[in-house]
């Protein structure tokens, strides 16, 4: 890591070999329980997106984890089961306590709000998940929208992953240029790991900052949020130990695949699908350092 300041906030700038710890060598009899069950939670009837979360949840496992858990209410599990693969689906009855129960059972960690719309089950799905998950927790898209609805308390277990505009809902109005400095004070005042999407991405839990500047213009496209959520749940499955750092690296993960996918591809024409597909480059990218 190198010292880095942005928008007035001082941190370190993250490469790829600040990364390679958490993704040692494996031992020759290992299993898939021996690397986490990340549970995906995410999906609705109106925002079904059955490749997005196919995406999602092969991101997980494209970052290591043993299994990827994808739990999407019945309605639309049909829609999503022939595009999963090697993930395993769980459909649920409803949101309520016991089936949400039962789709956390056994997991490593766990990510919510993909896709899951927004309605009072869905509040409350979020409320439940953040008041008895001990394991880490990632929040996105209609996760944060739940999010800003409820009074929560961290146990430290909680990472975020806004753009700006999410980071305005929870946060309130803030102009870009101070976002970095507001993104530190939510981290500390709520006890989370605030992942600030941008060119360059902040990655902070209000003491440490981190930066990365990989991507490109490409990544502007539908599934990209995802995508980014399935590696971190991912690597959280794999290791709670430090999600600031775990977070910072998923960042790094989808920004290097998604240049790796654009210089096939080009600009316009890259998909989450794509960035995807070259996951596995970065991930050899850093254990290469």
């Amino acid at each position: 890591m190198t010292e880095f300041e942005y928008r007035g906030v001082g941190g370190m700038m993250c490469r790829a070999g600040d990364f390679k710890k958490l993704f040692p060598e494996r031992d020759p009899d290992c299993n898939k329980y021996d690397f986490g069950i990340a549970v995906l939670l995410g999906g609705c009837r109106e925002y079904s997106g059955a490749v997005k979360l196919a995406n999602l949840s092969l991101s997980a496992l494209k970052s290591g984890c043993g299994i990827s858990r994808l739990a999407v209410v019945d309605r639309i599990a049909d829609y999503v089961a022939p595009y999963l693969l090697e993930s395993t689906l769980t459909p649920l009855s409803s949101l309520c306590e016991e089936e949400l129960s039962r789709a956390f059972a056994g997991a490593a960690s766990v990510g919510i709000g993909m896709g899951f719309g927004r309605s009072s089950d869905r509040i409350a799905a979020v409320e439940y998940a953040v008041s008895t998950l001990e394991c880490p927790l990632l929040i996105d898209a209609d996760g944060l929208w739940a999010l800003s609805r409820i009074e929560y308390e961290s146990r430290g277990n909680v990472v975020i992953t806004p753009h700006l505009g999410e980071f305005r809902r929870l946060y309130g109005d803030v102009d870009a240029e101070d976002s970095v400095k507001a993104a530190v004070e939510y981290a500390g005042e709520y006890n989370v790991t605030v992942l600030l999407k941008g060119r360059i991405t902040t990655v902070t839990d209000g003491r440490r900052v981190l930066f990365v500047d990989r991507g490109c213009p490409g990544m502007a496209t539908a599934g990209s949020g995802d995508v980014l959520s399935g590696v971190i749940t991912g690597i959280n499955a794999q290791s709670g130990e430090d999600l600031c750092l775990n977070a910072a690296c998923g960042a790094f993960i989808c920004g290097a695949a998604a240049e790796y996918a654009q210089r096939r591809t080009g600009q316009v024409s890259l998909t989450a699908s794509d960035t995807v597909s070259e996951i596995y480059k970065a991930v050899r990218e850093i254990q290469n350092t």
